[in-house]
């Protein structure tokens, strides 16, 4: 009791910490987060704005379009996996605050599975960007 008295309100409110309950990890930051970041990023994709922001930034760079774009999706690129890890972990470490505690075991599960998945796709997508840029 406390050790609870002496934690700051930042603390209890962690989900990186593993203090906040494991439905609230997984479906509001893992599901509906993961979902809204790539709902957002299409849009972005798909916004003229953004071809003619582009199209300018390749411009002044003096880059083919196609190296702008690929750069582009490289930054949308890390700034997901940075989100995916954050997601990850406060999964990972809210597990445990759960009523039954299958619930954290099928949520590692999910994780590993999905981590196992992202991992693979990151290496086919290092391999074809190598490719790429060693026929340019």
């Amino acid at each position: 009791m406390e050790a609870s008295q002496n934690s700051s309100p930042r603390q209890k409110m962690s989900f990186i910490g593993g203090s906040q309950p494991l439905w609230k990890a997984f479906w509001i930051l893992y599901v509906l987060g993961s979902l809204s970041f790539t709902a957002i990023a299409l849009l972005l994709i798909q916004l003229p704005a953004v071809h003619y922001v582009l199209l300018q930034a390749s411009h002044v760079l003096n880059l083919q379009i196609e190296t702008t774009l690929i750069v582009a999706a490289a930054a949308i690129a890390a700034t997901y996996v940075m989100y995916f890890l954050f997601c990850s972990i406060s999964v990972w470490r809210c597990s445990i605050n759960t009523v039954k505690k299958y619930w954290g075991l099928v949520a590692k599960v999910i994780i590993s599975i999905n981590f196992a998945w992202a991992s693979w796709k990151a290496i086919v997508a290092f391999g074809s960007l190598v490719k790429y840029f060693s026929n340019q």
